[in-house]
This record gives C-alpha cells, sequence and structure tokens, in this order.
C-alpha cells in the first residue's frame, strides 16, 4: 500500500474592507480573489467575517465561489449562503426595546444627524442614502428610507449604526452612556464615516467631521463567531 502524506487543511478567516476589497470599498481586488480561489481548490476552507450587513457581503462570497459559513454584523449573524434552504443560521440581535430607547436618549437624540438599522428580516432602514452608506451598507441592494422606528416596528436589529458630528466632548458623553446604560447588551465602535475622496468617484476616505458608532449585540464579535 502507498503511503502519502495529505497536506493540513486550515480554516482561513478574511475581511472584507481593508482586506480583500479594493479602495473604493466596492470591489473585490482579483489579485486577493485569485489566491483564495487557489487556497479553497487546495482544501482550506475560506471564511468571510465582516462587520457589513449580510445582503452587501453576500456578492464577495458569491464571486469568490465560496461553499463556507459568512460571518457578518460582526459575528450577530451567520449562515451558509451556499446551502439552498438549509442554512445554518446563528442571529444575535439587539432587543427592539434597547434600540428604541438608544435612539431616545436626550444626548443622542439632541446631536444625531443620521440613523440606519438593520432588522432582525435584513432589511435596511437609512435616514441618509449618502455615498457612504450606497457603498458600505446598500451595495446595490433595495432599502427603506425614511423613520427607523416606524420601520423597525417591533423587530429586533442586527445592528444599528450612528452618525454625529466630530464633537470630542460630545461623543465623549454618548460613548459614556452607552457604557454605563447598556454594557450589558450591547457592544459597540467608534469611527471616522467615510466620504468621497473626490467628487464624484467612489473611493472612500475618513471624514475628519463626522464620527459613526456601530452598535451590536453584547454577543457579536468576530472572535466569538469563528470559534
Amino acid at each position: 500500500m502507498k503511503i502519502t502524506n495529505t497536506p493540513e487543511q486550515h480554516l482561513i478567516i478574511v475581511d472584507l474592507d481593508g482586506t480583500i476589497l479594493n479602495n473604493d470599498f466596492s470591489t473585490l481586488n482579483q489579485r486577493n480573489k485569485k489566491v483564495l480561489q487557489e487556497l479553497q481548490k487546495q482544501g482550506h476552507k475560506i471564511c468571510i467575517a465582516t462587520g457589513r450587513n449580510y445582503l452587501s457581503a453576500r456578492p464577495f462570497y458569491q464571486e469568490i465561489g465560496l461553499n463556507s459559513f459568512l460571518i457578518t454584523y460582526n459575528g450577530a449573524y451567520i449562515n451558509n449562503p451556499s446551502e439552498k434552504n438549509q442554512e445554518k443560521i446563528v442571529v444575535n440581535p439587539i432587543a427592539n426595546s434597547i434600540v428604541r430607547s438608544i435612539l431616545n436618549e436626550k444626548i443622542i437624540k439632541e446631536n444625531l444627524l443620521s440613523v440606519l438599522a438593520d432588522r432582525v428580516d435584513q432589511t435596511t432602514i437609512s435616514t441618509s442614502d449618502d455615498i457612504y452608506y450606497q457603498e458600505v451598507f446598500f451595495n446595490k441592494n433595495t432599502y427603506l428610507k425614511g423613520d427607523v422606528l416606524k420601520h423597525l416596528g417591533d423587530k429586533d436589529c442586527l445592528q444599528l449604526v450612528l452618525e454625529f458630528p466630530h464633537d470630542e466632548r460630545k461623543i465623549n458623553t454618548i460613548l459614556a452612556t452607552l457604557r454605563r446604560k447598556y454594557c450589558s447588551a450591547i457592544t459597540f465602535y467608534c469611527g471616522s464615516k467615510l466620504k468621497s475622496e473626490k467628487e464624484g468617484e467612489t473611493v472612500l476616505v475618513p471624514d475628519p467631521t463626522k464620527l459613526i458608532i456601530k452598535i451590536r449585540n453584547v454577543f457579536a464579535s468576530k472572535g466569538m463567531a469563528t470559534e
């Protein structure tokens, strides 16, 4: 009997933005695509783990031709898009009551520029449709524009995105409020909002005048999703 050495197979976790996408945040880097496809042919499992919503991330999963799990909303939602009608799903939403309470906080209501929410049924609701939201969140998918709480109804959220002016004192107060009152239910990330590098172009760069706070369920993280 001839014995051959079988190479080890690995689980390879990759992000989208700032990792395998181009600087326009909307197209897959073709060199990265070829590398991932070759690794998959060798028997490795390629898994995308991203903070993006499911509908925004799925086209990149399909373009590469993956057959593994897809981690979206930073780990709040995990499924296998390749298994039609047999999706194995992990869902860690933000409770409807928590979303409503956050949006009704005085410091947030007084400074909020825009809000985006992804309902647990993956419907995106947004009060803004500028280039940042178009490229990073909508990705040519349909969405509801208008009153977030009205469109949310009694459903829970997979993600809540709040946009504020870059005022350090007020932002610190908002972050302190979230930590003090909601730390047992949510986790959040604060960073720069993006804008077009040049008017009319889709290459996005940080906007120093605005900040985004992304809020998700306390159990949602790429690390926990990977485990």
